[in-house]
């Protein structure tokens, strides 16, 4: 058997060597063991929106050393963030209301966003508890919740532009969640 083993040729060592590497390393799930940067733009790269998918999760420096599931926690963190911010706008604009129709345009749409903010609460607590499903559920609901108070019709630049970066936040974070699934 030893005979056997080093009548084998170098060079074929090497090509088998070279074969093992470029096929472990082809089949290997990336995503497992990258982090970074690298891990950002890869991850991002299955969202909808990749760019600001790129910016939101870079703004946390704990996202460059973080692993999938790590930078998963953070995205539905950020996308809790931009609610509760998106809902100290809306209530602002409740406040500074010139007219009753508006007024109750945007109680509504703060009222559906107060309801949320619980929701996606409860969902960073089941994530910690390794409940993906239930976690990409409560980030759905914000997600909803700005697709409700846009199919009211009222055209507010302002609530208009804080509504499509929360809904392009929470449909990213819903993609990255999927990922865990």
């Amino acid at each position: 058997m030893a005979n056997q083993i080093s009548n084998i040729s170098p060079k074929i060592l090497v090509i088998i060597t070279l074969i093992s590497i470029v096929f472990n390393n082809y089949f290997r799930p990336i995503d497992a063991e990258e982090t970074g940067k690298a891990l950002i733009e890869s991850t991002c790269k299955k969202t909808q929106y990749p760019e600001e998918c790129i910016s939101a999760l870079e703004s946390n420096p704990g996202s460059f050393t973080a692993n999938l599931t790590g930078l998963t926690r953070i995205a539905v963190e950020k996308s809790a963030s931009k609610l509760v911010e998106t809902l100290h706008i809306v209530e602002t604009l409740v406040l500074n209301a010139t007219n009753y129709l508006t007024w109750g345009f945007l109680v509504n749409c703060r009222d559906t966003y107060n309801i949320s903010v619980p929701q996606i609460q409860r969902g960073l607590q089941a994530f910690d508890q390794l409940k993906f499903d239930k976690s990409y559920k409560s980030v759905e609901a914000v997600n909803n919740a700005v697709i409700g108070c846009d199919r009211q019709g009222w055209t507010l630049p302002i609530l208009t532009q804080v509504n499509r970066a929360l809904f392009r936040l929470t449909k990213d974070t819903m993609m990255i969640l999927h990922l865990l699934f």
